[in-house]
């Protein structure tokens, strides 16, 4: 299978120096647009405009001090920001503000402290802020032209590790602490091979503390397993905590390298749905969505992994801790987070776990008078609510294999079969038992049949 290119967005970071008449314009320029930007927002959020609604509301107050590429740089912004009740500047400056911890000056010096402007092959890379070696020019649209030629010129300083593409790049300016800085983002394209699951795989549970890491060998076995903990991305500063967790991606990316094999990853779907009454998130994924540090991580790994070509699969991440804490934890004597990144290695191969645990009705109904299932292993219990066993039962699990040697006489059923031919089933070339009992059991069988998970996903 030839190798698949794909494209993604990678940044440069530089030191920019301003005189101080070109200064003090640049941070007015800032200052109009962010305020543009809060324009904006309100325009989508509280007035319940769109596309040109937008722009058209924004340009009848900002067209004057602003030009119009600046003005749709500023609705791009806004329409990237789906929080209701942001507050610009931080929340937790805002509090600050409010205790007196933080003047007003700092507070606005924060909110207004960036100038954006999107890249364009069609004119010279882009409209408003352009590079050329060392020198960074800025558009000016006001009407006095102080500037030669209409723009502000300063000097910007880039290592040279960075490569930038120069056709077509985006410019974020950045006023921080009393200095200027720039982020130049530009898409790439690099070609990254299919995943070759045939000398095995490496998986990995994404937790807040660290990353379980599991190695499996290519027909799923075990191979070595440990967990990469890292506390401090917690509770760190924001430069600490980054530094954290792109030294974590490098370490899980730099083993694949080293075993030569692909990586299989949860697949967190991070995007803001609307949530209906009653409807309940399982525990794990409402610490994700509300924690954006399982996002950095997430994306730190598919970055560093994209940018050394190492193929990556994301799988779906439901009943992995379940499914390693009954099968692998005890049986290997590993952490509940290193079996289910066991169990993502696995399921990233195609394997589909089989079903290894009893499962029998709880004696006690939940709240509301709702089944629940216990689910015993040899070395421990989960309880399951009945639609999430199903979940389970349907789409992530095989049935029991036979335990008697015999002559194997039963022919698979096919999808939608009866309960009495499912329950007779067993995998090819494997014994029919005496006692008449394999694959599901009576309380646990399929509805409408055992289905292949590969073809539900």
């Amino acid at each position: 299978m030839p190798s698949k290119a794909t494209s993604f967005r990678t940044a440069a970071h530089g030191e920019v120096w301003f005189p101080d008449p070109a200064k003090a314009r640049v941070l007015e320029l800032m200052r109009y647009q962010c305020s543009a930007t809060r324009s904006a927002y309100q325009a989508i959020h509280k007035h319940h405009l769109a596309g040109n609604d937008v722009k058209d509301y924004v340009k009848a107050h900002y067209m004057e001090p602003l030009n119009q590429r600046y003005v749709s740089d500023a609705c791009s912004v806004a329409s990237g920001v789906i929080q209701e009740d942001a507050i610009f500047g931080g929340k937790k400056n805002w509090e600050k503000v409010a205790t007196g911890k933080v003047s007003r000056e700092k507070w606005q010096e924060d909110r207004n402290n960036k100038l954006y402007s999107r890249g364009d092959r069609s004119l010279s890379g882009n409209p408003n802020i352009r590079i050329s070696g060392n020198k960074i020019l800025i558009s000016d649209p006001s009407k006095k032209r102080e500037w030669r030629g209409g723009w502000i010129e300063g000097k910007i300083f880039i290592p040279e590790k960075f490569k930038p593409d120069w056709s077509c790049y985006d410019v974020r300016l950045l006023y921080e602490d009393g200095k200027f800085r720039a982020v130049i983002g530009w898409a790439e394209a690099i070609q990254v091979p299919p995943p070759d699951f045939s000398r095995g795989c490496i998986g990995i549970d994404t937790n807040p503390s660290g990353l379980g890491v599991a190695e499996v060998d290519g027909k799923g076995n075990l191979l070595n397993f440990h967990y990469e903990n890292e506390e401090r991305i917690q509770f760190a500063e924001k430069g600490k905590r980054d530094a954290d967790v792109k030294e974590l991606a490098k370490r899980v990316v730099d083993k694949a390298i080293k075993a030569n094999k692909p990586i299989s990853l949860e697949k967190l779907d991070f995007r803001k749905k609307k949530e209906k009454k009653g409807k309940k998130e399982w525990k794990k994924f409402r610490r994700m969505k509300h924690n954006f540090l399982f996002r950095q991580i997430i994306i730190a790994i598919l970055s560093k992994a994209l940018k050394e070509r190492v193929p990556v699969k994301e799988v779906q991440p439901a009943f992995t801790s379940v499914l390693g804490d009954l099968k692998y934890k005890k049986m290997y004597s590993m952490p509940v987070h290193c079996a289910a990144a066991m169990v993502i290695a696995r399921r990233g191969m195609g394997i589909v776990e089989r079903k290894t645990f009893s499962c029998r009705k709880a004696d006690k109904a939940r709240k509301g008078g709702k089944i629940s299932r216990n689910l015993e292993g040899r070395w421990g219990s989960r309880t399951l609510s009945e639609k999430s066993w199903s979940w389970l039962r349907d789409c992530f699990l095989k049935p029991k294999p036979a335990s008697l040697t015999g002559t194997c006489s039963v022919v698979l059923p096919k999808a939608g079969g009866t309960k009495e031919q499912c329950a007779g089933w067993h995998p090819a070339c494997e014994s029919d038992p005496t006692t008449g009992r394999v694959g599901w059991e009576e309380e646990d069988a399929p509805i409408g049949g055992w289905k292949d998970p590969l073809e539900t996903w």
